[in-house]
């Protein structure tokens, strides 16, 4: 069997297969200034209306804005609403 490289695993993650490798790399994707998903985080730091701090493999991930929400999130992903102004990766 042939081993996945490092950009074939961070595909096949992307196109749904959660099977985690050893080098984690947090993946954040925006759709304009009101939603975001956070695929492959640790855990939830801090959780308000004006700011979610999130604790990834790479360090603290910053979200401020006004109105946040967490409407929907699993062990693996987590989707934020609200107004987004800005984002923050603290290494």
């Amino acid at each position: 069997m042939k081993k996945m490289g490092q950009w074939e695993r961070k595909s096949s993650y992307l196109a749904g297969n959660t099977e985690r490798s050893g080098n984690e790399e947090t993946v954040f994707t925006v759709t304009g200034k009101h939603q975001a998903v956070v695929c492959n985080y640790r855990s939830v730091l801090r959780y308000e209306k004006e700011e979610i701090i999130l604790l990834t493999f790479q360090g603290k991930l910053r979200i401020q804005g006004k109105r946040l929400k967490i409407p929907m999130y699993t062990p693996e992903e987590m989707y934020i609403e609200g107004v987004i102004t800005e984002i923050i990766l603290e290494g």
